[in-house]
């Protein structure tokens, strides 16, 4: 591994949306390592949020998660010289989140904050136009648990599953 091209990078998401979410927005680090011939290891750290709101069974329902995640991302640049041009992403990570799901129907309301980590793949594509700006659309396959809440006595259940993020990638 050729450390001296390690790159760090800022990650700003400038849209950050759960495809079970109604929005959302991300922030994060990376750097990239070259490994030489376009490939790169590129470790990442990452915070997420998203907000869903929606009316199920006469309760009406509102979401929130905080998201930290951090994984390491395998890149495969099309020039065959990391940092330039189109790539391909593919990696691991851990994630830890908050869900706060809150529901309220005729004279009734409850709450509850649920904590969960999940191991996830992630994957996606992305194009560096200058040694310091790029972009990248890659999704992560958080599959969190449901989450359970009963409202005035109808059983609800809300699922997270996943991370669509098309982010503004600047490298310094």
């Amino acid at each position: 591994m050729n450390m001296r091209h390690a790159v760090p990078t800022i990650l700003l998401a400038l849209t950050g949306m759960s495809l079970a979410a109604s929005g959302g927005f991300g922030v994060g680090v990376q750097t990239a390592c070259d490994l030489g011939g376009g490939n790169a290891i590129v470790p990442r750290l990452d915070y997420l949020y998203a907000t869903d709101s929606t009316s199920a069974a006469a309760v009406s329902l509102s979401a929130t998660a905080n998201i930290f995640t951090l994984g390491a991302d395998y890149n495969y640049y099309f020039s065959q010289r990391t940092g330039k041009g189109a790539f391909l992403l593919a990696g691991l990570g851990v994630a830890a989140a908050t869900i706060d799901l809150s529901g309220s129907s005729e004279g009734a309301s409850a709450s509850t904050s649920n904590h969960q980590t999940v191991i996830y793949p992630e994957a996606g594509l992305g194009y560096q136009f200058t040694p310091h700006l790029g972009a990248e659309l890659l999704y992560k396959d958080l599959n969190f648990q449901n989450v359970n809440l009963v409202v005035g006595g109808i059983p609800i259940t809300y699922s997270f599953s996943g991370s669509l993020q098309a982010s503004l990638v600047l490298r310094f």
